[in-house]
């Protein structure tokens, strides 16, 4: 069978590094990310007393988007997008950078203004999480850029040109630690810049949404100081105290001692600084409750622009991940898993209602249905285990760590046939009423996944209704579903257990009306 398939570039030329990603892509727009390699430039640093980048300086980077090229074509990439974003942007000689740099390697450079940059950056975050509302910061080497999203559009956006490196070159003055004046000039800089923009602090309460090495690192600090039971980035909350706590001691800390904390890169030890002030005046400025962690920003906007996908509802977001997830991940027939998760939907609204508030069960039950096997494609057997690991370690991009938790633990929960969990280090992260929560889910899974035991769509779930202390399930099927009721025989026990119902089902051949 041919394999329609194909691999996509991405080359992001950005002040502070140069970065390539390859994607492997689904004619239907689902994705995987499988090479990034990333390269340091500072390129902001390279500006001459005019404004440009000086022709030796512009060379220093040839080889390495010629060898990014190489890379390309070994990935048999039919597209190489390469953007450019503040450094070259913003320099007095920016359309000879790129004719030179297109000369020498070959690659279109695309120029993105700010609001482009802004664009391609929420496009990214609303592929990867769910949230309706919010602000969305990207502290780059060379700029920031600052969007407001409502209701999944994007509203407002404008582009800073001030960054960790070139804030770091005008207002650090070459001096470590940074002293209080250096610091409240920076930010004095970030708000006169700030009030030509009504808009940004007319919605406080919204989360802030951070993409950049600069957010990412204060993630990993944070979860470092806290000891925290994940290493995820995505996702993670960066609460307001967090931010408070690091503006006041990194700025003021020896370069040094900076360069010995666990989670901060040597590469950034100094342009942490800058971009840990920037967030903060921006942060308080907004008056957001809370800073998320995005590790899906502007390459990713990019790519699916390239795909022609534009920015998917809510709702929509948990189960584009999943199908990517099957599109590239498992060799099972890909209508059990739509099957098992369209009764996972159903019995869910049965017993707990369509619309629910946190967490999202019906869209946790319904992704944990369709990947409930995933982790057969690393060893088929103790798959659940694989799927446990993976959907904690690697989840989906829609779900917060906590609602992670619970869908792997849902995932995990047919083939672990109810058995008493170990939440182990997990536990933290989870409210009392949750373990309750990933019972009632797992028993509804383990009933969804038994109605097709035999992956052949050979029963038919006519009606489901719950009275006098059973949930009766009215059947059709065109063979003797052997298998079928076997299972459903096993998940009955645990769904007494959960439910405080009987599974009860009653079998009718195909040919009755």
């Amino acid at each position: 069978m041919e394999n329609s398939r194909m691999t996509i570039g991405i080359i992001d030329i950005g002040s502070n590094s140069i970065r390539l990603a390859i994607y492997e892509a689904t004619p239907q727009g689902e994705y995987r990310l499988v090479q990034e390699i990333k390269e340091s430039a500072r390129l902001s640093e390279k500006m001459n007393a005019g404004g440009a980048m000086e022709r030796k300086d512009v060379l220093s980077i040839v080889p390495i988007l010629e060898q990014f090229r190489e890379i390309c074509a070994v990935y048999g990439c039919r597209q190489i997008r390469v953007a450019a974003t503040a450094a070259i942007r913003n320099a007095a000689n920016a359309r000879e950078i790129a004719e030179l740099l297109k000369e020498r390697t070959g690659l279109e450079i695309e120029i993105l203004t700010g609001e482009q940059e802004a664009y391609f950056g929420f496009l990214g975050v609303a592929g990867a999480m769910a949230e309706e509302d919010g602000f969305i910061i990207d502290i780059g080497g060379g700029s920031t850029e600052i969007t407001l999203f409502r209701a999944r559009k994007l509203l407002h956006s404008f582009s800073l040109p001030l960054g960790a490196v070139n804030a770091q070159v005008r207002f650090g003055n070459g001096k470590e630690p940074w002293t209080a004046e250096n610091t409240a000039s920076l930010a004095a800089e970030i708000e006169r810049m700030l009030s030509g923009h009504p808009w940004v602090s007319a919605h406080p309460g919204l989360p802030l949404i951070g993409l950049g090495g600069t957010i990412r690192t204060l993630g990993k600090l944070d979860q470092r100081r806290r000891k925290y039971p994940l290493r995820l980035a995505h996702y993670y909350r960066l609460a307001p105290e967090s931010i408070r706590h690091y503006a006041e001691t990194l700025p003021f800390m020896p370069l040094e001692k900076r360069k010995r904390l666990d989670g901060l890169a040597k590469a950034r030890t100094d342009i942490i600084a800058p971009g840990l002030i920037i967030l903060q005046a921006i942060f308080a400025r907004i008056g957001a409750d809370c800073c998320l962690v995005s590790g899906s920003g502007l390459r990713e906007g990019l790519l699916q622009d390239a795909l022609g996908l534009k920015a998917p509802a809510a709702s929509e977001v948990l189960a584009r991940q999943a199908q990517g997830l099957l599109a590239f991940h498992i060799q099972a027939p890909h209508a059990h898993f739509q099957q098992v998760s369209r009764y996972a939907i159903r019995l869910h609204d049965l017993l707990l209602g369509a619309t629910v508030g946190e967490p999202k069960t019906r869209q946790l039950a319904a992704a944990a249905a369709m990947l409930y096997k995933i982790g057969g494609t690393v060893r088929y057997h103790q798959y659940d285990k694989h799927t446990l690991y993976w959907l904690t370690q690697a989840p989906l991009g829609a779900l917060t760590h906590r609602e992670a938790v619970i869908c792997g633990y849902v995932a995990d929960y047919p083939a672990n046939h109810g058995k008493k969990m170990n939440l182990g280090i997990y536990r933290e992260l989870l409210t009392e009423e949750d373990e309750t929560l990933i019972q009632k889910l797992g028993a509804i899974v383990e009933t969804a996944v038994a109605l097709d035991a035999s992956e052949t769509q050979c029963v038919e779930l006519l009606k489901a209704e719950a009275a006098d202390g059973a949930l009766l399930l009215t059947l059709k099927s065109r063979s003797q579903a052997y298998l079928e009721i076997r299972q459903l025989e096993a998940a009955a026990k645990n769904f007494k257990k959960a439910w405080d119902l009987r599974l009860e089902w009653e079998v009718r051949p195909s040919s009755t009306r």
